[in-house]
């Protein structure tokens, strides 16, 4: 079969193995790669590398859309419409079910390490329509921001980490004034946290979460984007990132725009002249 196309079928088996083992990747439960792939090989007639390259494949696809992918097996874009179709098929029960995540690691502020923000590309990647597609029918921005439940997650583990950094400065005072801002004023303050920094200057943290991965897109308020400008270097944005398996982070300090490129996607419409 070398050279030839895949057909529907030979995507779908591979797609629907994937999910398989990915609920399987999540619960922490193990599993072979390389058996996953030989039993993949006497299903259909390719070679064990070749479905290594296509799981790699979905984990681009799933990338994209800001989904969680099977560890280890790193994106490599590669698009293709059947890929992205049996992509499509698989996701929303995917993404409905449930899965009991073992969550220690994200009760641990010492576990957080804090890294730079990545670099911005210096072109736009050249993507597909039906990959463009997919982005806007499972929007990661949208699918974060209206998860309640991760994004309060996201920031009561970012006030532990505030309060933790305090303390290790031997400034337990100043942990003690640490204060979740969105939580006992509401939203609208243009940031979640207010802290301090060791020499009790004030910070001001704005939390964002995914479980997807460091480049996964977020939403961020025209109030949150002026605050940055405005506070400066006392504004710090924590994006909190692959949060119910293996909590990470990145900072950006400061205006916002020095780092991400800000694109209209909502509008505020009304009858004046």
């Amino acid at each position: 079969m070398a050279g030839e196309d895949w057909s529907k079928e030979e995507v779908s088996r591979c797609v629907e193995a994937y999910f398989e083992h990915l609920r399987l990747d999540i619960i922490g439960q193990r599993f072979n790669k390389a058996q996953l792939y030989r039993d993949l090989a006497e299903d259909i007639p390719r070679s064990v590398k070749s479905i290594e390259f296509k799981f790699q494949n979905i984990s681009a696809i799933l990338n994209r859309l800001g989904v969680e992918w099977i560890k280890g097996l790193a994106p490599l874009s590669n698009f293709q419409m059947a890929l992205a179709e049996a992509v499509e098929a698989q996701l929303p029960d995917f993404l409905n079910a449930e899965l009991h995540v073992e969550k220690s690691g994200m009760n641990d502020p010492a576990a957080i390490y804090i890294d730079r923000a990545p670099e911005r590309a210096s072109r736009s990647e050249d993507v597909p329509s039906y990959i463009r597609d997919l982005e806007r029918k499972f929007d990661p921005i949208e699918r974060d921001r209206k998860n309640k439940e991760l994004g309060d997650a996201g920031e009561e583990l970012a006030l532990s980490i505030e309060r933790h950094a305090l303390k290790a400065y031997n400034r337990a005072d100043l942990a003690s004034k640490v204060r979740w801002v969105a939580k006992e004023d509401g939203d609208g303050a243009g940031y979640d946290i207010l802290s301090f920094r060791p020499d009790g200057q004030e910070k001001f943290v704005e939390v964002k979460t995914t479980n997807g991965g460091n480049r996964t897109p977020f939403y961020i308020s025209r109030n949150e984007t002026e605050f940055s400008r405005e506070a400066g270097e006392r504004f710090h944005l924590l994006r909190l990132y692959d949060f119910t398996r293996d909590p990470k982070a990145f900072e950006m300090i400061g205006a916002v725009d020095k780092y991400v490129r800000l694109t209209a996607e909502q509008f505020k419409a009304d009858f004046e002249a």
